[in-house]
């Protein structure tokens, strides 16, 4: 895990404002493994916002296709590419992003949702202070996360906004 933590990447900018809504996920549209994926994202970044008295983000639909749309160009590109080209495309204010690069990769036949468990897990794990954690206790009040495979390999997004 400290080997994957080194890779994690974040972003946080000025507040934006708007609203948007494309889509984007495991290069082939949504399936039932991703859906589940983008969910355990949700319960797992609530999990440890509760823990920590925060109020649990809501589900932003918005947010999750802009998220998905990140996940798939960033995996291409550097991570948080697409946030710092768009701005954060007028409703993320922060990111959380486990790139590719970072050796985020799924077994053949893994569990999706596992892998970006751990994911949040990272991030947690952090601690105050620490950016990916500050980013995740942050007043925030909607998520949205994104998941872009291809093969083994995985880039998992997180973007946060209100």
């Amino acid at each position: 895990m400290i080997s994957r933590l080194a890779t994690v990447c974040l972003v946080l900018v000025a507040a934006c404002t708007g609203d948007a809504g494309s889509t984007g996920t495991d290069g082939g549209g949504g399936s039932s493994g991703t859906d589940a994926a983008h969910q355990a994202c949700i319960d797992q970044s609530n999990m440890y916002r509760t823990t920590n008295g925060k109020a649990a983000l809501v589900r932003s639909a918005a947010l999750e296709a802009y998220a998905d749309d990140g996940a798939m160009h960033d995996f291409s590109t550097q991570p948080h590419d697409h946030f710092s080209t768009t701005g954060g495309g007028g409703i993320a204010f922060a990111e959380n992003e486990c790139p590719q690069q970072g050796n985020w990769n799924l077994p053949a036949g893994g569990d999706m949702a596992a892998l970006v468990r751990q994911c949040i897990d990272a991030f947690y794990s952090e601690g105050p202070g620490g950016g990916h954690y500050d980013n995740l206790m942050g007043a925030y009040s909607k998520i949205g996360c994104g998941i872009y495979q291809s093969g083994t390999k995985v880039t998992i997004v997180q973007d946060l906004g209100n």
